[in-house]
């Protein structure tokens, strides 16, 4: 299996979020191995359906890159994602979108993370194991 990074954001920064898959080597960027993430909406079968899916994607990755937006601060399943991060041992790289300006989560805060800027380089050496 090749290096995974789970890439956490909250749904209302979607569209900005999504280009950091231009930074992975999967397709020509710096940052080692293929970025992964709940794509599909699964709120319709309530909470234990949403933490499943997302312990089912991030126990397949090596490192977690939480990309905080304007309303990342009020999002619990990014709270629940941290915890899961956490608690598989999985390294935290935090990174600010561009145009916002929402403060980190506190769930973040209380951990060891390593924040970078949004670019492709600083958020490769992070994920890269440059950083961590």
């Amino acid at each position: 299996m090749g290096k995974k990074t789970f890439i956490s954001y909250n749904y209302s920064d979607a569209k900005i979020a999504r280009t950091v898959r231009s930074f992975f080597s999967d397709v020509g960027g710096p940052v080692q191995g293929k970025p992964v993430s709940l794509e599909q909406d699964v709120t319709s079968g309530g909470d234990e359906a949403v933490d499943q899916a997302i312990k089912n994607k991030m126990a397949e990755c090596d490192t977690a890159l939480f990309l905080v937006g304007d309303d990342a601060h009020n999002s619990n399943w990014i709270t629940r994602e941290v915890q899961l991060a956490v608690s598989n041992q999985i390294p935290i790289v935090v990174a600010q979108l561009p145009r916002t300006t929402g403060g980190i989560p506190n769930a973040l805060k209380a951990v060891p993370h390593q924040a970078v800027a949004f670019k492709s380089r600083w958020v490769a050496q992070a994920v890269n194991g440059k950083f961590c």
